[in-house]
């Protein structure tokens, strides 16, 4: 059996360096990447990329952005840590770089998971142990790739909660989907808001089918009129939309009227 090579850190060719195989983050911020570029045109690199030798070559384990940067710049080598690895040493460490990053999603999460299981031969078990955390909250995190992608994509972008779309992925009819997920974006949703659309959408699909459960299903348009429940600024309960009472007060008196809500509660 061939001797591991020991870490070394040395300037590498770019030209000899292959960007990362498998899932990477979804999104890279440009502005992001112009900071960084600028950060190393005028101090040069605090952190050093790891890479992993493959053949003659080498892999970006962690420290892509860095690696962009640089590429962007037009240098022609870059500071980096050289580690002989197995495939699944790669799979964990970027997937610990990944998981240590504060701008994650809950998606890119679940991808990096999930990477680790079908790119690495990892279980579900494995994976758990590796990163630290329960069998099941893997699981519900890779439930995200399962559900429809325009919810996969709300929760990417933070325009809903992991809750509120797990709340909302029971709702099978694309059309009431994205009628739910459209005023959820627009106007805000709680989890249990959620939970009473998706009732709401179950209850009018058994009334669509005909007593012997066999007729047509009456798919409604999101245009027309339904129950709309929006969360209540006072208790946080349901509360549909046409039936909600407005008045106009200040920010201090509406304050102090939720003030005295809790008080009485």
């Amino acid at each position: 059996m061939p001797t591991r090579l020991k870490q070394k850190i040395k300037d590498l060719s770019l030209d000899l360096i292959d960007e990362p195989k498998g899932i990477l983050r979804m999104d890279i911020n440009p502005d992001d990447l112009n900071d960084l570029m600028q950060s190393i045109s005028e101090i040069g690199l605090l952190q050093p990329i790891l890479v992993a030798i493959d053949g003659e070559r080498f892999e970006v384990v962690f420290g892509h952005r860095r690696y962009l940067a640089h590429k962007k710049l037009g240098v022609s080598t870059i500071k980096a840590i050289i580690r002989d690895m197995t495939q699944q040493e790669i799979g964990i460490a970027r997937a610990t770089e990944n998981i240590s990053r504060a701008d994650l999603t809950p998606v890119e999460e679940a991808s990096t998971y999930r990477n680790l299981i079908d790119e690495y031969g990892f279980t579900l078990e494995q994976v758990a142990k590796k990163m630290s955390k329960t069998p099941g909250t893997i699981k519900r995190r890779m439930d995200l790739l399962r559900m429809d992608p325009m919810l996969q994509k709300a929760v990417h972008k933070k325009q809903i909660s992991m809750t509120v779309a797990e709340e909302l992925w029971p709702i099978a009819d694309k059309a009431s989907l994205e009628y739910y997920l459209m005023f959820a974006i627009e106007n805000g949703c709680t989890r249990e808001v959620a939970r009473q659309w998706t009732q709401d959408w179950k209850a009018a699909e058994r009334r669509a089918q005909t007593p012997d459960g066999d007729g047509p299903r009456v798919d409604l348009s999101p245009n027309e009129p339904r129950p709309t429940y929006v969360p209540c600024d006072i208790c946080n309960e349901p509360s549909d939309l046409n039936k909600t009472k407005f008045f106009r007060t200040c920010p201090a008196c509406a304050e102090a009227i939720k003030k005295g809500m809790e008080v009485t509660k």
